[in-house]
């Protein structure tokens, strides 16, 4: 399909999102880093940073995020969060949730989302979510990066039975990246909301599987029992005992 995507189409995407600011690369090493070294300058409000590619992709944990041309959409909002650090806490599953909204009002698919920030489509990964605060003297703010694989792609030996795509061929990208922006910017603006918890339960794909999470370094076998109301996962060990998981890493079977 004809799909272009340049600053120009962008911005008229995301034309009725007020205040927002737009920023476009046809190639860059990450939307992240760029967002944040926007902020870091001593910048503020709301802003949007989207790449048609990517050569330094970033996930949580250190990873890479694979981002091709022409596959998919690679973008970073940033919002001013005057509020307390905990309330960064439940970002990247407002930004899972906004996502997953605007994936199913865009392009009809229904994604599910395995915690804490990763939307799987047909039992593969198409979405990586990074959120990270940034802090300039009094000042504070949020960048999350949100990469999504749109249309079928070549990916490396190593992700080739992970990563997947939504398998769209019609859904303009930057209409995606607009919708995704419309989604997430009202959490971003008012983090206390929780409207997006009743979608994030309702969509997860864990909850009641076998999982399992780490702890010192240390594989931990539990089941997912629920998600609490700041997003974390509440699992039962093996031992019986409950107990919630607010970061790491949690492995599970889905195919």
């Amino acid at each position: 399909m004809n799909d272009p995507l340049n600053e120009s189409v962008l911005r008229n995407a995301c034309c009725d999102l007020t205040g927002l600011r737009v920023f476009f690369y046809d190639c860059c090493d990450s939307t992240n880093t760029r967002a944040k070294g926007w902020l870091l300058a001593g910048n503020r409000g709301a802003a949007l940073f989207a790449a048609a590619m990517q050569t330094a992709g970033r996930g949580r944990l250190g990873r890479g995020f694979y981002s091709p041309a022409g596959s998919g959409i690679y973008l970073t909002l940033t919002c001013p969060m005057e509020a307390p650090a905990d309330a960064f806490v439940p970002v990247t599953c407002a930004a899972a949730v906004a996502v997953l909204r605007a994936v199913r009002a865009r392009t009809g698919r229904q994604t599910e989302v395995k915690w804490v920030n990763d939307l799987y489509f047909a039992g593969r990964k198409v979405c990586g979510i990074l959120a990270e605060a940034v802090t300039v003297g009094e000042q504070s703010a949020v960048a999350v990066g949100i990469g999504v694989n749109l249309r079928p792609a070549a990916f490396p030996p190593e992700l080739a039975g992970i990563a997947g795509s939504l398998d769209d061929g019609d859904t303009p990208r930057a209409e995606l990246i607009a919708e995704i922006a419309r989604q997430l910017l009202p959490f971003l603006r008012q983090p206390e909301r929780r409207d997006w918890l009743e979608d994030y339960r309702a969509h997860s794909c864990l909850i009641g599987r076998q999982i399992t999470f780490f702890r010192n370094g240390e594989p931990v076998p539990a089941t997912a029992v629920g998600i609490d109301d700041n997003g974390g996962l509440t699992v039962v060990t093996e031992s019986g005992a409950a107990e919630t998981l607010r970061t790491g890493e949690v492995t599970v079977r889905l195919r």
